[in-house]
């Protein structure tokens, strides 16, 4: 699964069984609640027997745990249904065969704290059986819930790869032509050419991006050299943009992430930088504390929170398709990703674990 069924199957898991076990926890809750009542009142029932049998004469041999004594006193207001209940005991008054004589009963909680404890730890037992269950029933569940989804998925994967497998031809093809079309004197600053080429490289780099996005789960994390890296995408935007004024400096150091998409990433932004920059104006590259800087001296960012929004644009001939991908490879390789409009310019900073 890719991280997207991942979230949507851990979202519905994690939905179904806390739901059922809220509902079992409770329910055991209060059959343990009401249970331990049961047992209160049998112990109350026993210690009013054993008080029958003393007022009636009858044997008490055998009765283990009671203990009782005659007492002369009165009470304001007696109630034949007192029972207290003590750490270690239960105790009960009785009236007594003869005037103003009391029965003072007392029982030992041992024989109760036992039963208590065995109603517990099978009622543990239970709910852990129950939760088990029910945990492998919603893993159940959840797989089955998305296997449409992810059918679904898997064939507009197939197409979308297909659809840019196909597509890749006639892009290098419109781009092999327009460099032929750009050598001819008589167009070489035809501006319907210029814009034909900005076109075909727009289109390109979209090409690319889709290519990418398709490829989000298939990426290994080695150790990359920065250094290398940056020099070697600075290189090709110097001789893109060579009225821009490139600066690199503390580029020592090694990330883990994947080279491809890393590349992909730095190629995107570095772009954007170049674009949206002044003639003339300075595209700062720097690396420390594991972490990318990348800043220029361009028109700046509107609205930094919303860049990497899908189809988010602050201008007409930008798709807005490839700071949603730099997102999303960020994401699969743990980088946060952070922008900050600067009183001249935009500063983009990529941090790494």
């Amino acid at each position: 699964m890719n991280s997207d069924e991942q979230r949507a199957f851990w979202k519905f898991f994690l939905t179904y069984f806390i739901s059922v076990a809220l509902l079992i926890l409770v329910a055991g809750h209060f059959y343990y609640a009401q249970m331990q009542q049961q047992l209160i009142k049998f112990e109350h029932f026993s210690m009013i027997k054993y008080a029958k049998r003393l007022k009636v004469g009858e044997s008490i041999e055998g009765l283990q745990g009671y203990t009782h004594e005659y007492i002369d006193r009165s009470f304001d207001n007696f109630s034949i249904d007192n029972f207290a209940q003590k750490s270690d005991r239960f105790e009960k008054w009785v009236p007594g065969n003869k005037r103003k004589q009391y029965i003072f009963i007392t029982k030992d909680a041992l024989g109760f704290e036992t039963k208590r404890n065995k109603l517990f730890y099978k009622l543990l037992g239970i709910q852990a059986f129950l939760l088990s269950f029910f945990a492998f029933l919603s893993f159940f569940l959840a797989r089955n819930a998305l296997a449409p989804l992810r059918k679904n998925i898997e064939k507009l994967d197939r197409f979308a790869k297909d659809l840019i497998h196909d597509l890749n031809t006639p892009v290098t093809s419109i781009g092999l032509n327009i460099k032929v079309l750009s050598k001819e004197e008589c167009l070489k600053d035809h501006r319907a050419l210029k814009r034909l080429q900005k076109s075909a490289n727009d289109i390109s780099d979209l090409h690319t991006n889709l290519s990418f996005l398709l490829k989000e789960h298939e990426y290994a994390l080695e150790e990359i050299d920065i250094k290398e890296m940056i020099e070697s995408l600075v290189q090709e935007y110097e001789h893109l943009y060579p009225k821009l004024n490139f600066i690199a400096i503390r580029l020592d150091g090694t990330v883990l992430a994947n080279k491809l998409a890393l590349k992909q990433i730095l190629d995107n932004l570095i772009s954007n930088a170049c674009k949206y920059s002044y003639e003339k104006g300075s595209i700062c590259l720097s690396y420390h504390d594991n972490q990318i800087e990348i800043s220029d001296e361009g028109i700046g960012i509107k609205n930094p929170e919303r860049v990497f929004e899908r189809n988010y644009t602050e201008h007409n001939h930008s798709s807005g398709i490839g700071l949603d991908i730099v997102k999303r490879l960020c994401d699969m390789m743990h980088i946060n990703i952070d922008v900050k409009a600067l009183d001249k310019g935009t500063l983009m900073v990529l941090r790494f674990q």
